[in-house]
Parts: C-alpha cells; structure tokens; sequence
C-alpha cells in the first residue's frame, strides 16, 4: 500500500508538473466547475464569457419564496445581487497554480478525477436583499406571547399565553445564495417559540387571584364589617418569581395590609354598653347592648394577610384579634330579667307647655327611671332626687306654698310625685307616707294626688313583694309617665268612684 500510495503520488506529482509546463497561459485546470457549470480546460475569455452568459439568466430568473401561507416573488437584479464573474474566473484560474508543488499537484489531480466546483460569488451592490429578508421574516415570524394575570377592582384578567413564531433567517439566507437563477421555490424554515409564561406557569398565580378577589367578613366581638371584593384586591400583587422556575406568583402587599386594618379597626372597636330594658306594653322590652372590643392591630395584620389569599367555598369569614370586655348588663341577661317580669303598674299625667317646669320634671324623671327597688326595701321620693338647687339644674316654676300659687326653684315636682303615686297604687305596694295638695289640681285624679316640699313633706312606699321592682320613667315637654315592673304578684286593684264633701270654691 506505501508502495502504491508514492507511485500515486509521484504520478500526480508528474502530471500536475506536466500541466504546468503545458499551461503557463490562461487556461483553468481541467475539471473546475463554478456553481455546476464546467469551465474546465477552457481559457479565461471563453470561461468568462460562459459564466456572464448564466450571471444574466441569474439576474433575470424569478424566484418565489414561501411559507405559512404566503408567497414573495422576486429577482436577484430586482434585489441588486450579482454573480461576480471576474472572482469566479480568478478562483477557477488559481486551481492548481497556489500553493507549493505538492499542494498545486494534488489540486490538479482532484479536479481531474472528481472535479471541483468553487461555487460562484455572489455581489450585493445595496441592502436590497436584507430589506426583502427583514419583510418575510417580519411578516412570518410572530413573538410568543406571555401569559398574565392582573387584579383589581374591576376583578381578575387573564391573559392566556401564545406560541409564537420564528423564520429562521440564516437558513432562508443561506438557501437564497445557493438557488442557481432559474425558476425556483426557496421553502421556509418555520420554528414554534413557547412563551416563558405558559399555561403550566400562571396556573397557581390564577387560582390565588380568584379566591382572593372574594368579599371578606370581619368580626370582632360582637361587630362586624364586610370588606368588598375590590378592596381585598389592593391587597394583592402579581409577581414574576426570582431565584426559581420563572413563573407568576400572587403575594399581599404588607404596607397595604397595615393601611387596612388601621382604616377598619376603629370600625369594630368599641366600649362595652350593656343591654336597657324600656317600657313595654305588658312587660318590658330589651335594647340589645354590645361587647367591649379592642382589635389587636399587629395581630389582625397577620391575620388577614393570611386569609386573603386563603380559598373558600363559601362566605369568607375571619374573626380577627381583639380584647372583649362583656357588658354590665349582657342581652341574654337583659332578656331572662324582661321574661320574668310584668307590668305591675302604670300611669301618665300632663301639663300645660312651659320650659321651666318641663325641665324640672325632666331632672326628677331622669334620677327615677332605671331605679331597683329590692324585695321589702323602702322609696322615698326626697332621698332619690337630692339637692334640688340651681347648681344641680333646677329652675324657678309655679308651686303650691302655703295654700297659696306661688313659684319656687323646683317647681312642678309634684306632679312627678304624684305620677309615680299613681303607679305605685295601681300596683297594689304598700304605702307609707302620701300627701294631698292644699287645693285640687283639675289635671290629676281626684283625691289621687301626692304633694311632696322639702324635707317634711314626702312620698314614700315599701315593696313588699317577693322579688325586686324596677322604675322606668319618661318626660316629654307636656307629660310625664311611670312604669313599675316586676315579678307577676297576683295582686288586683280596684279604684272606687270618688266622694265629694264640703266643697269650696276659692274667692272671685
């Protein structure tokens, strides 16, 4: 084989010499082509002019690119590329002439036993053909589209993702440069682009933006408020993760979580107030009253921050942190009280409209109304109401003194005296001290009246009953009533018509 292989040598040797001494002209090495046309053997001026014979079919030849539908028609000339005959002849002529003798030998003896083909440069004389390249590979190619989510108060938008599309442009290039002139269909190379952000990649931030955009009960205590869906959704932000798979995340907004417990803690914080029980027709009625609260705001950060995001099937509740001080009075206490009691008795009386003797009514009434008095405890109107000055309130208004009309600070106080008198008989309690006026009131019940003047002149009475009464009073600027409420007694009290004697008519 090493035998063989330097015969071959020193042949080849032996005829690339040979050609040189034949061919010191301008005539190329036998067995060159240029882009598959034979211009070997042949001189330079009929190479090149076999060559410029095809550069103008290259020129003229249309040519159609196509994909995804589409189709662009064109021409080299239209485009300004050219074949460069003179480059092409040049590299033709320099087969077998470069290079040392050994290099020069084994050019030739190539080209004869298999041929050679240089290809044909090609010229650009401007950026025609990149331009028509830019318009396919804009007009195909389309960008993959990231999918996305958004919330706020409108609710949840989803952007789904899109694959995109992409021309591969050098191989377009490259298949340009190697189409040879006559009519020909240049396919193209057509690639899928998947978005960063697919499907697989929002699922979860999806999911989160849906049960967060969800209206959000809060209570504390005995207080609630509902925080609407578009306001729950300022707490939220949609994040590309870092440091991980790229993908979305929904995640709470810390700073807006404090901007909102701060606004709804004063909303559900509250003093305790204890339930009231009010006249009722038969027994009396109970005013819910409500639990002391105070909302824990760190806590209640925490808290909601965690609820936010939190899925639910249902009405989203979250009782938040708080410090519950119960009532005096609770309403289920208020409401066993009001059960167990009836109306024992009851009356009203009225008075012609006049600011001072309302307001003196008004202060009595008020010390009176929510007053117990315990089973076998003792009422006495004087040690209830206490100072009766002006520095506790009281005003100058028409009084009986000494058997004659008159005005005194606390005027009118009577008539709340006698009203409440009027109630305590009705309930059939035991009484220990009444009084009548100097001279009948036409406005009270004859012969029911109860004077009261300080301090020797008093209304008093004794529960003797077995279980606590409890005193409920009201004025209006025209009238004033009182209610005794209490255990049922069984008690039943009946009023004769009154006897009138010795009557006297005051002088004219």
């Amino acid at each position: 084989m090493r035998r063989i292989a330097i015969v071959g040598l020193i042949l080849a040797a032996a005829a690339g010499l040979a050609w040189a001494g034949a061919s010191a002209g301008d005539h190329i090495v036998p067995g060159v082509r240029a882009a598959g046309i034979d211009i070997g053997g042949l001189s330079l001026a009929t190479a090149r002019d076999r060559l410029q014979t095809q550069a103008a079919v290259f020129g003229a030849a249309p040519f159609v690119v196509a994909g995804a539908g589409t189709e662009w028609q064109s021409t080299n000339a239209e485009l300004g590329v050219s074949l460069d005959v003179d480059r092409a002849v040049a590299n033709a002529l320099a087969v077998g002439r470069s290079g040392d003798p050994l290099v020069r030998a084994r050019s030739i003896l190539s080209a004869a036993t298999g041929g050679v083909d240089l290809g044909w440069p090609r010229r650009s004389v401007d950026d025609r053909l990149g331009a028509f390249i830019d318009r396919i590979v804009d007009a195909t190619g389309r960008p993959a589209v990231d999918g996305d989510i958004t919330i706020g108060a409108a609710g949840v938008t989803v952007r789904e993702p899109e694959m995109g599309v992409a021309v591969d442009r050098m191989r377009l290039e490259a298949d340009l440069a190697l189409q040879r002139g006559t009519d020909t269909t240049v396919a193209l190379h057509i690639a899928s682009i998947v978005p960063a952000l697919g499907e697989e990649q929002i699922a979860a931030a999806r999911e989160e933006a849906l049960d967060a955009f969800a209206p959000l009960r809060v209570t504390a205590g005995s207080e609630s408020l509902v925080i609407p869906a578009s306001r729950i959704a300022e707490l939220v932000r949609i994040v590309r993760s870092t440091g991980g798979p790229d993908r979305l995340i929904a995640i709470v907004d810390d700073s807006a979580v404090a901007v909102l417990v701060d606004e709804i803690a004063p909303r559900l914080d509250g003093p305790a107030r204890s339930a009231v029980l009010v006249p009722g027709r038969e027994r009396l009625v109970v005013t819910p009253g409500r639990d002391g609260v105070s909302v824990d705001r760190v806590l209640a950060r925490a808290a909601l921050a965690a609820a936010v995001l939190a899925p639910s099937d249902g009405e989203r509740i979250l009782n938040v942190p708080a410090a519950i001080v119960e009532p005096g009075l609770a309403t289920k206490d208020a409401a066993t009280i009001a059960a167990s009691t009836d109306l024992l008795g009851g009356f009203t009386t009225y008075f012609p409209e006049n600011f001072e003797r309302a307001t003196n009514i008004g202060l009595a009434a008020r010390r009176f109304d929510g007053m117990v008095i315990a089973a076998g405890a003792s009422f006495s109107f004087w040690d209830r109401i206490g100072e009766v000055s002006p520095r506790t309130g009281y005003l100058s208004a028409g009084a009986i003194i000494g058997g004659i009309s008159s005005s005194a600070i606390g005027g009118g106080l009577c008539q709340v005296s006698t009203t409440l008198f009027n109630a305590v008989a009705r309930a059939g309690l035991r009484l220990d001290e009444r009084h009548p006026h100097d001279y009948y009131i036409e406005r009270y019940p004859l012969g029911l009246d109860a004077a009261v003047f300080a301090p020797f002149v008093d209304l008093q009475w004794t529960n003797d009953t077995a279980g606590a009464i409890t005193i409920r009073a009201q004025a209006t600027p025209t009238s004033v009533t009182f209610w005794l409420y209490g255990p049922p007694t069984g008690r039943t009290v009946v009023f004769l018509d009154p006897v009138q004697w010795n009557v006297r008519y005051p002088a004219a």
